[in-house]
């Protein structure tokens, strides 16, 4: 069914979270680590309108452009942040550099290993690291039968109420110059409650997301900025 094939697995660590799974036909049920920080207050649903660059991508000035065909999709990072290639073997080496310990780096490793099935791109960025909580940006693209906004936004809300989100909002926006949605919501996890902003496109047989991931409270100003960037390929 459309709603156990989107948005009803979420790899939720303290360094990402991520819809991912359940956009293609896996029939497994969705393995969470201990209660993923949702935010108790996420950010306030932004108008229906096209976050900065989101209609043609694009890679701002002092900004990094990752990814590519291999992957999907393409997005950019912001000056101090660090991708962190999930298809290359430099995972274990990402946490080294991170220096996160504990119940963080074992969920973040466990969170590494479903991300790079999907060949999903990653970053992190390395100041928020430094104080427990790697804030986190994920770009992928998954096989899936939905190919309208309502079923993905139908989708995305079921998936939702699965996994305990709160404060969801979803509203219609652009993205990558197609129609498409945007969500936030909170999580309770772990590492405490996070906070995401998410936005999804259906895309032929395959829905695309870019989701940015934050503590409670720290989620960055450049966060729509970073969604706007996303680029399918």
């Amino acid at each position: 069914m459309v709603r156990r094939l989107i948005a009803c697995t979420v790899v939720a660590t303290a360094a990402a979270l991520s819809l991912t799974g359940c956009l293609g036909d896996k029939k497994e049920d969705p393995a969470l680590p201990p209660a993923p920080t949702p935010p108790s207050a996420p950010s306030a649903s932004a108008p229906s309108q096209t976050p900065a660059g989101s209609a043609n991508g694009g890679t701002p000035a002092g900004w990094k452009a990752v990814g590519g065909p291999e992957n999907g999709v393409r997005m950019s990072i912001p000056a101090g942040w660090m991708e962190i290639d999930l298809t290359s073997g430099e995972a274990e080496q990402g946490l080294k550099r991170l220096g996160l310990q504990g119940a963080n780096e074992e969920m973040l490793r466990q969170s590494f290993a479903s991300l790079e099935k999907q060949k999903a791109l990653y970053a992190v960025e390395t100041e928020a690291a430094q104080r427990g909580y790697a804030t986190n940006v994920n770009a992928l693209c998954t096989p899936t039968p939905v190919s309208s906004v309502d079923a993905l936004e139908a989708a995305t809300r079921s998936g939702m109420v699965q996994l305990g989100a709160q404060d969801v909002e979803i509203t219609r926006t652009t993205v990558a110059g197609r129609p498409g949605i945007r969500t936030t919501y909170s999580l309770r996890t772990a590492a405490g409650t996070l906070t995401g902003r998410q936005v999804q496109v259906a895309d032929g047989s395959r829905a695309c997301s870019l989701t940015v991931t934050a503590k409670d409270g720290e989620m960055p100003d450049d966060a729509d900025q970073i969604m706007g960037t996303l680029e399918l390929l």
